[in-house]
């Protein structure tokens, strides 16, 4: 898994609140198109519902491990 794009990806979201309100509301395809991502961690993040980033953040934890 590539922790590091998943580490940049919540890290973009944690500091661009336009990209965390996107990535949160129905873009995220397009958006996690912009990272290095695995197909396993691109699907997980698709699959994520949530409505807060820490929330996100916990789902992807959760289903990929502890990276």
């Amino acid at each position: 898994m590539s922790k590091t794009a998943l580490q940049t990806l919540i890290g973009t979201a944690l500091i661009d609140s336009r990209f965390c309100e996107e990535l949160l509301n129905g873009k995220r395809p397009a958006l996690l198109a912009e990272f290095d991502l695995s197909e396993e961690e691109r699907e997980v993040a698709l699959i994520v519902e949530t409505d807060s980033l820490q929330e996100f953040a916990v789902g992807l934890y959760e289903r990929l491990g502890a990276c």
